[in-house]
């Protein structure tokens, strides 16, 4: 047994399993939506927090002792890639961050291009800022997806801003060597910052590997601003809290200078003191929660084709989240979506909320023991033969 095997009980308090009613209509679902794991937070982890409340004055601190130093460390252990700590900021959230680089590094109307599908709230911070949102389509290929870059290329000259998902989500792409430099000499060329949101890169799974932006060229790292947090692979998103990395000393002045000039990215401790601790004493449990996602992955694969043979995967090596794609099955994006709450008792996200090109899929979260994973592949085994009897 391993101790992701563990089922811990969650209340109510937990988005995940609080708004069943609100998201599905129904508490009569696995829930398997939301991307936070049903693993618990490392132990370290929550030692480091417990002793920062216990402190008797939650006071005004100062910045968390080695906290640059862990990032740096953790890229050079990861990813043999060398960061300035001068290139460092503390951010309040990867998806904050985001609204605050547009807010304070383009004008209001410019265009911001982003790929689709894509994670749900890029549209959504892109027009809320007053900009104009431009998108990019994937095209699934080979059980993932590609980019068309003719496409992107045509689109991306009219943008003053690109928001990079990489590893995408959905999908989990890890984006190749190649792509990374095509897209870095794409955007300088056409005057476009590359806004990378890296959230997922540290849970690349069988062998692949995640390539922080910054490193694949000088172009890339003259024109990028990488967005970053331990909360994802360490499943503490609830802690909240970041990190940026901007070579270009330019860029750093600009952005760096706004968030400071309004004080919108002071230290939070408690977060610091989690991220430290995450990237310097959890590194076994970080190897060895790859290697129970890993199996989870092959899992659902396997029982995809030998059980539902009509829905086929999509993954394209990250993350704890993978796409059910439910084309052939001879329904509507809304018939989809009923299916699996009503007939598998599954609460999945719909792949509607990702925008063009994934309405006939779903979005489920392996990141929990293999108990519940079984549960839900039985669920969906006996709704997809009853479907098919019809």
């Amino acid at each position: 047994m391993s101790e992701f095997d563990d089922v811990i009980l969650r209340g109510i308090q937990s988005r995940k399993y609080g708004q069943l009613v609100e998201m599905f209509g129904t508490n009569d679902v696995l829930p398997l939506w939301i991307a936070d794991m049903e693993f618990a937070t490392p132990a370290p982890i929550r030692l480091a927090m417990q002793h920062v409340v216990a402190q008797p004055i939650q006071g005004y601190d100062l910045q968390y002792p080695q906290w640059e130093f862990s990032i740096s460390d953790w890229y050079q252990s990861q990813y043999a890639v060398n960061i300035d700590q001068r290139w460092l900021h503390y951010v309040p959230g990867v998806i904050k961050a985001i609204v605050l680089a547009i807010l304070s590094l383009t004008k209001p109307d410019d265009s911001v291009l982003t790929f689709s599908p894509i994670y749900d709230p890029y549209p959504n911070l892109v027009k809320t800022s007053g900009r104009q949102l431009v998108q990019s389509k994937l095209i699934q290929k080979d059980g993932t997806f590609a980019i068309d870059w003719q496409d992107f290329e045509d689109k991306v000259q009219t943008c003053r801003a690109f928001l990079f998902c990489s590893p995408n989500n959905p999908g989990g792409v890890v984006w190749d060597k190649d792509s990374l430099r095509r897209i870095a000499t794409i955007c300088k060329a056409s005057n476009t910052l590359v806004i990378a949101d890296e959230i997922h890169g540290d849970l690349t799974l069988f062998s692949q590997q995640h390539i922080p932006f910054f490193s694949v060229s000088q172009e890339a790292s003259e024109n990028c601003i990488v967005l970053s947090s331990a909360n994802k692979t360490f499943n503490m998103p609830g802690v909240q809290g970041g990190f940026a990395i901007v070579p270009n000393p330019d860029l750093r002045e600009r952005f760096y200078g706004f968030l400071d000039g309004c004080y919108l990215a002071e230290t939070n401790t408690l977060q610091q003191a989690a991220m430290v601790t995450a990237f310097l004493a959890c590194r076994e449990w970080h190897a060895q929660l790859k290697e129970y996602l890993a199996k989870n992955i092959e899992y659902v694969q396997q029982q995809m084709k030998l059980r539902c043979p009509k829905i086929t995967t999509v993954y394209g090596g990250a993350s704890y989240l993978l796409l059910l794609d439910a084309t052939n099955l001879g329904l509507e994006p809304e018939q989809i979506k009923a299916f699996f709450i009503k007939k598998a008792r599954l609460g999945l996200s719909p792949g509607s909320q990702y925008g063009p090109g994934c309405e006939y899929y779903m979005r489920l979260n392996v990141g929990c023991p293999r108990s519940m994973l079984v549960e839900a592949m039985d669920r969906l085994a006996k709704a997809y033969r009853e479907l098919s009897h019809r």
